[in-house]
């Protein structure tokens, strides 16, 4: 009985939410697909929550900016509405089930996880955002290689960064796809200083931002510093590299600690318990 009660409210809730967001119209058709956060967006908005939250969502609105080149205010508003949106839809789902199963503890679980959807979220995010870092980090020397000796070759920095973009690997690497919107700016006339400076921004790692500068220096001064300058650069780079490297093979080799350690405990229980039984 309680179960169909919290059900009807969040049902009730949502619609409301629709009304309210319609200007208390009723809509010809409900929302579907992406539509469905949008009653949840508009609530945000015009009860000036969004407004409040904003001070403790900057470092999301920094992250998202990181994994899409700038994140606006819309669109942070666009992710914490879908946060709020596939939270409700867990507690409603759960409640239903509670309801026809006629066991409120179902509801009480999918609440409790409807209510952790937004940290897994926001954990989800934080974990796209430092595998893009780390994956930036790991191909940064490769990329340095591949300059130093078109560099080397006497190449000029623009074309060979343009030669770059033909041996990236498939698959739209994030490192390559800044360097083509780098070059795509120099194409369309944006002079190099701004366009690699844009690149150190958007990459927001400090290796691509002191390959920017270095880049910029060497290509003020002349070409004959620019070659020492690129392999004491990949040089540093390749050690970060190994160093990057070192450090996911002791978190791999730690994460497998524990079911080992599971599956040695399993393996003591099924060979003690016949001799404890004997006893």
């Amino acid at each position: 009985m309680w179960s169909g009660i919290v059900f009807g409210l969040l049902s009730a809730l949502y619609g409301g939410l629709i009304l309210w967001s319609s200007g208390w119209r009723v809509p010809r058709r409900l929302p579907t697909g992406q539509e469905w956060a949008v009653p949840f967006r508009e609530a945000l908005r015009r009860s000036g929550s969004f407004e409040r939250l904003q001070p403790m969502l900057q470092n999301h609105r920094l992250r998202i900016a990181a994994l899409e080149g700038g994140c606006t205010a819309e669109r942070l508003l666009r992710w914490v509405a879908e946060s709020a949106a596939i939270a409700y839809a867990a507690c409603s789902a759960a409640w239903a089930l509670a309801s026809v199963a006629g066991n409120p503890a179902l509801g009480g679980v999918g609440s409790l996880v409807g209510v952790c959807i937004p940290m897994l979220r926001a954990r989800d995010l934080n974990r796209q955002t430092e595998n893009r870092k780390r994956g930036m980090l790991m191909e940064l020397p490769v990329l340095l290689s591949r300059l130093l000796v078109l560099v080397h070759a006497g190449e000029p920095v623009r074309q060979a960064l343009a030669r770059c973009l033909e041996r990236r690997p498939s698959g739209g690497h994030p490192l390559y796809g800044e360097l083509q919107a780098a070059v795509a700016a120099m194409d369309r006339g944006e002079s190099m200083g701004l366009a690699l400076e844009e690149f150190g921004r958007r990459c927001a790692i400090p290796e691509a931002k002191l390959f920017a500068a270095v880049l910029l220096m060497n290509a003020k001064r002349g070409g004959e510093s620019l070659v020492p300058a690129l392999r004491d650069l990949t040089r540093q780079t390749w050690e970060k590299r190994k160093a990057a490297a070192r450090t996911l093979g002791e978190q791999a080799s730690t994460r497998l600690a524990f079911p080992l350690a599971v599956i040695f405990l399993l393996i003591i229980v099924l060979v003690g318990a016949p001799a404890i039984f004997v006893m």
